[in-house]
C-alpha cells in the first residue's frame, strides 16, 4: 500500500497542471482505538492489513489507494463522475459488511468515508483535502448516531 508521502507526490503533480479535475475519497476506521485498546497493538495491526485489503479490492481499479495516517486512508480517483463516486463508497462498506459476516474476529470492521470533486485551478489542494475530511466526518457523526441508537 502506498504511503502518505506517495499521495502528495501524486497532489504535487495533479496540481503542476492548471486547472485540473481531481476527486478522493477519505476514509477513517470507526471504533480503531478500541481494537487496540481491547486486544492489542498486534491485533490492531491485523485489522489494518484486513482493512487495507478491502480498500484495495474496492478501489484499486478506480484509482490509488494510499495510507494517510493511523487508521486514516485517502484514494486519489481517477473518475470525477460525482454519480458513481457514492456507488464505489457503498460498494466498499458492503465489502467490510461481507469480512465481517465471514471472518471470525470477535470486533466488527467499518469506516467512515467522505468524497469530493475539486477543480484545482478554483480550490486548492488543501482545501479539497479539508473538504474530502468533513465529508468523512459527516459520515461518521450518521454512523455514530446510528450505531449508539442500536445500543441504546
Amino acid at each position: 500500500m502506498y504511503n502518505r508521502v506517495y499521495l502528495e507526490f501524486l497532489q504535487k503533480q495533479a496540481c503542476k497542471k492548471k486547472g485540473v479535475w481531481v476527486s478522493g475519497i477519505m476514509i477513517d476506521l470507526n471504533g480503531f482505538k478500541q481494537i487496540n485498546d481491547n486486544y492489542g497493538h498486534s491485533e490492531g495491526d491485523a485489522a489494518l492489513i484486513i482493512v487495507a485489503d478491502l480498500l484495495r479490492k474496492s478501489f484499486s481499479e478506480y484509482g490509488v489507494v494510499t495510507r494517510y495516517a493511523g487508521d486514516e486512508f485517502v484514494v486519489m480517483l481517477n473518475t470525477t463522475d460525482e454519480q458513481f463516486i457514492p456507488e464505489l463508497i457503498e460498494r466498499a462498506k458492503k465489502n467490510f459488511q461481507e469480512e465481517n459476516q465471514t471472518n471470525d474476529k470477535s470486533y466488527q470492521l467499518s469506516a467512515s468515508m467522505g468524497y469530493a470533486v475539486s477543480n484545482l485551478g478554483v480550490e486548492t489542494m488543501d482545501d479539497f483535502m479539508n473538504r474530502i475530511d468533513k465529508q468523512m466526518y459527516q459520515d461518521k457523526l450518521v454512523y455514530y448516531e446510528n450505531h449508539n441508537r442500536r445500543k441504546g
